[in-house]
């Protein structure tokens, strides 16, 4: 469980960000749990290690949130939006962690057994389409990663999400049709040129 150090952010608005953003910090709102929101701002540079250190856990586990040195909590991070030109952390969404509330979030997908997949084996590639799902469940279940073994994929065949075993309690969005990954063949420049010539 990591620890999220934030400061209790007085004001709002456009010019209120940007003062925060200029002096390396950013704002954030903490709201649910039948409790007001508060607007709150976390140091930059803290919020960049953090986010190096724990990667996707961010969004998977509960963290402890420490507002002003003293006030904790529990909670889970449910979003951030980040600069398109600079790549910077601009805004941060997190909510009071209840275990028994269902939440919605996007899990990252983790593909196993390539190096049995027939597919692969035959000379095909793999072919991710998506590298994550969003998903609903209690916030007390939610997983660290969806498994996708791709030990029985051939070339020219894909997993959709209707393939996918599921951990208990967790729906997945989207439709049962999804392709999430593909075996695909991969075809000979020269071959072709030869057959063409010929």
């Amino acid at each position: 469980m990591a620890v999220i150090h934030a400061k209790t952010r007085y004001g709002a608005g456009k010019g209120v960000a940007r003062k925060l953003r200029r002096e390396g910090e950013i704002p954030a709102v903490l709201y649910g749990g039948g409790q007001p929101n508060i607007n709150l701002s976390l140091n930059a540079k803290g919020w960049d290690e953090l986010v190096s250190k724990e990667g996707s856990g961010l969004r998977t586990h509960r963290q402890e949130m420490v507002v002003d040195g003293s006030i904790r909590s529990l909670v889970l991070m449910r979003g951030s939006q980040i600069h398109p030109l600079s790549g910077n952390t601009i805004h941060v969404d997190f909510c009071r962690f209840d275990p028994n509330q269902k939440v919605e979030l996007m899990v990252p997908i983790h593909v196993v057994d390539e190096e049995k997949c027939p597919g692969v084996k035959a000379g095909g590639v793999l072919q991710v389409v998506h590298r994550e799902l969003q998903v609903s469940c209690l916030a007390g279940n939610i997983p660290d990663f969806i498994t996708v073994s791709v030990a029985h994929v051939e070339i020219g065949h894909s997993l959709h999400i209707q393939d996918v075993q599921l951990p208990d309690g967790v729906e997945v969005h989207g439709e049962s049709d999804l392709t999430i990954l593909t075996v695909v063949a991969v075809r000979s420049e020269a071959v072709d040129g030869e057959g063409a010539a010929g």
